[in-house]
This record gives structure tokens, sequence and C-alpha cells, in this order.
């Protein structure tokens, strides 16, 4: 973080969170270098999802490009002042730099806490919007904070910011970003995934209902990365949130795969007295664009996945810059 000082230390500003200055840091380094190409420091990415999936860029500017999976972020550990359950709300965004806007993996307002427990202490992400990508560093932002009786009494349980730089490994790989600050020590699984596309993944129901008194879980992974899962939904109970078109309302729905990899969506019912397990899934080819499509059954349930491929661009995309023309 030396790079991006501006000033010199003021001998009167607290350090005793040392990560916490190198976020305060960070951001006033982002509102000196780029608010005339890429607008306010809160803004999200205005860049979408599926961009080339019905139609070529221009120029050929975009490819099977090095990208970052996000599988969990999970609070690993408290310090003395805060404990077990959490109230937690803020926000946890990767920066990359088509536009160098927030990619909003997690989100909450202080009167939508998620209740998080020592026995499962992950958050529920809902991102990305779009595949990270990895061409300069991709920055992590971590801003989360702990709910109390009152808004003074909240407290900061993570505030810090992480870069992630080109590994240049020749295969994908997961690794664990651990961060630990004054209260809590945060840690990231994520995924370095080669060569890869997005896919954006959808679920439709098509017949039948979800069984009564079964729980859900919808997830996804790559043929790469076999072991670690990316939950797309979750539901304690048998209430399958679905819109009146059938369509299943996902937590997330955009993952990375290799261009010569393999996608499968899997979804696994337990019943919440017996605790017996259903699964069913569907393996996907991925593709450079276009649509391909798998069949999922729970008992009645039938259910049909969409997944939507594109190639990601990879130069800067500035405000001030039509989507079309990247």
């Amino acid at each position: 973080m030396e790079a991006l000082r501006l000033k010199d230390m003021d001998p009167d500003e607290d350090t005793s969170d040392w990560r916490a200055f190198e976020a305060k840091e960070f951001r006033e380094f982002w509102e000196y270098l780029y608010p005339k190409s890429f607008g306010k420091f809160e803004d999200n990415t205005h860049i979408p999802n599926m961009l080339y999936t019905d139609k070529k860029s221009s120029g050929g500017t975009a490819h099977p490009i090095r990208t970052l999976q996000v599988f969990t972020v999970k609070v690993a550990g408290l310090q003395d002042g805060v404990h077990w359950p959490l109230e937690v709300f803020g926000v946890v965004a990767a920066r990359d730099c088509l536009d160098h806007n927030r990619n909003v993996i997690f989100q909450r307002e202080r009167d939508n806490c998620q209740m998080i427990h020592k026995e499962n202490p992950y958050l529920t992400l809902t991102g990305p919007s779009r595949a990270i990508v990895v061409v300069d560093p991709v920055w992590f932002e971590v801003a989360l904070k702990v709910k109390g009786a009152t808004e003074s009494e909240d407290k900061e349980l993570s505030y810090h910011v992480d870069p992630y730089y080109i590994s240049g490994s020749m295969n994908s790989y997961v690794f664990n970003r651990v961060r630990t600050s004054r209260l809590s020590t945060m840690e990231l699984t994520l995924g370095d995934m080669v060569h890869s596309v997005e896919a954006t993944i959808s679920v439709k129901v098509v017949g039948g209902e979800w069984p009564q008194g079964f729980r859900g879980v919808f997830t996804a992974t790559t043929a790469s990365i076999d072991e670690e899962k990316i939950e797309l939904l979750g539901f304690g109970d048998d209430k399958l949130p679905v819109a009146a078109d059938g369509s299943i309302q996902l937590s997330r729905s955009v993952v990375s795969v290799e261009d010569d990899g393999q996608l499968r969506v899997c979804v696994m019912a337990r019943h919440l007295v017996d605790r017996s397990v259903r699964r069913a899934s569907g393996v996907l080819a991925a593709k450079t664009s276009s649509r391909s499509y798998a069949n999922l059954e729970v008992f009645s349930c039938k259910m049909e996945v969409t997944v939507a491929w594109s190639l990601l661009p990879y130069w800067p995309h500035y405000r001030d810059m039509p989507c079309p023309s990247i």
C-alpha cells in the first residue's frame, strides 16, 4: 500500500487497526484517481453480465481470460469485544480494471442484517453480478459492521482492502485469503480460473411442485475444481422462491468456467424430519457464446437449467463509453 500514499502520515491519525487505515488510504487514492472516469467510490459496476452471449465483440476485444471465482466469505474468528451470534451488515465487493467500481459479492443494509452463528459463520453471497477479470490487480473491499442495540453502538467488524495479482499459474486452483483486523478474522475462499468464460445460470420450474417438507440447496461446480461448491440458493424450509413465471429466484447466478471445461449444476433436497436426501444434476460443456440447457427433476418437480455463456472484455470501460463499444 505504500504506493497508494497521497500524503505523509498524520501523526494524530488512528492507526491502531492497520488494515482499516489501509482501507481509508485506498479510498483516498481511488477518489483522487478515478472519479472523472468511473463515477463515485460507492458506485456498482455498470458493465452487465451476458455481454457477448448474443453478439460478437467489436474488433475482437473479448476473449477467454483469467478470472476469479468467489466460493465463500467466512467470519473465521472473533477478537475481544464481539460475540456470537452476529447481526452483520455492510458490503464485500471486488474491483477489477474494467471499471474500478464495486462488483458486489455481499451487501446488506442495517435494517436487513444477516444473523451469523459460530456453527455456520458464512455470509450469504449474492454476487458477483458479472465475472471478475484479472488483468491488473483485483482489489477486494470488505466493509462490514455488527449491529448494536442502537446505531451508535454498531461496531466495525472488518474494514480492509486486499489486492490479488496475476499468479501466472497455467492451471486453475483454489486459495484462501485470511485477514485479521481489530475485531475479527475474515477468510475468503477463491478460485483462480485460467482461460475462462462467464456463465450466467437460471433455473425455472416447468412442471410439478417442490416437495413438501424438504429444504433445498442449488449449487454449481466446475470440472477442474469440483471439491468447491458455489451455492446459488439455499432455503431452510420447504418454500422454494419462485416467481409467477416459474423462475427460481437464485441468490447467485454468475460463475466462471474454463473455456474447455464443464459446469455442473446440482440441486439437493433434504427432508426436514427424517433427513432423507434426493439429488439431481446436469453437466454442461462450456461455450464462448449462446446458451446451453439441462433438466433437473426432484420427485414431481421438473426444472430447466439455462446457462448463458459469454466472453469477457479486458480493456477498461469508461463511463462515457456505451457498453456495445467495448
